[in-house]
C-alpha cells in the first residue's frame, strides 16, 4: 500500500494526526498506521475481521439455549450453516439475524432501519413518525359527549352535517396536544 491509502484509511478511521506524527517521526507508513489504528492496515471492515473467533460461537452458550435459538431457526426454515446469530438484528426465526459477513449486517441495518458502530459502521437516516394530536376513537367520544351536553349543537349538526368537522376540530384543539 501506498503512503496516500494508509493515510485515506486512517482518515476514515479518524487516527490521521497520530499517523501524521509517526511518519513525521519517521515510522514506515505501513507500521504507523498499525500503530495508528491499532491493528494491522487493511483488516477493519472485512469479513476476515468480522467473523474472527465466531466460527464456534454457539459453544460457548448455554445448551438449552443453543437448543432454543437453533430450533427456532429450524422450525422457520432457516438454513443456519455458515452463518451466526446476531441478536440485535432480530429474533433466532428472523433470517436476517443470521448473517454469514459484514455486508449481510450492512444490508439488513440498512433495510431495518438500524444504526450500528464496530465492525460494521452505519448511521441510519432518522425516521420522523408524524403523531396524531388526538386519536379518532378518543376524539369521537369526546364529540359524543358535547353533543348530548348540548342540544342546540345537535340539532345544528343533524341540519348541517359539516358542522360536525368544526366539531372534530373544537374537540382537538381542546382535548389534543400541542401541535407539532
Amino acid at each position: 500500500m501506498s503512503l496516500e491509502r494508509y493515510r485515506a484509511e486512517c482518515d476514515s478511521l479518524g487516527c490521521v494526526e497520530f499517523f501524521d506524527q509517526l511518519v513525521e517521526d519517521g515510522n514506515n507508513p505501513g507500521f504507523a498506521a498499525m500503530l495508528a489504528q491499532r491493528s494491522p492496515p487493511g483488516t477493519k471492515g472485512t469479513d476476515r475481521n468480522f467473523l474472527e473467533g465466531s466460527h464456534d460461537w454457539a459453544d460457548s452458550m448455554g445448551s438449552t439455549n443453543r437448543k432454543h435459538i437453533f430450533g427456532e431457526a429450524k422450525k422457520a426454515g432457516i438454513s443456519t450453516q455458515g452463518k451466526v446469530y446476531k441478536g440485535g438484528l432480530g429474533r433466532p426465526n428472523d433470517p436476517m439475524a443470521w448473517v454469514g459477513n459484514s455486508g449481510d449486517v450492512l444490508a439488513v441495518c440498512k433495510e431495518k432501519g438500524f444504526s450500528c458502530e464496530g465492525a460494521v459502521n452505519y448511521k441510519a437516516p432518522e425516521r420522523r413518525i408524524k403523531k396524531k394530536r388526538l386519536a379518532d376513537d378518543i376524539a369521537h367520544g369526546f364529540m359524543q359527549k358535547e353533543l348530548a351536553s348540548d342540544p342546540s349543537l345537535r340539532e345544528r349538526v343533524k341540519k348541517n352535517p359539516k358542522k360536525l368537522v368544526e366539531l372534530k376540530e373544537k374537540v382537538v384543539e381542546k382535548h389534543g396536544g400541542k401541535k407539532r
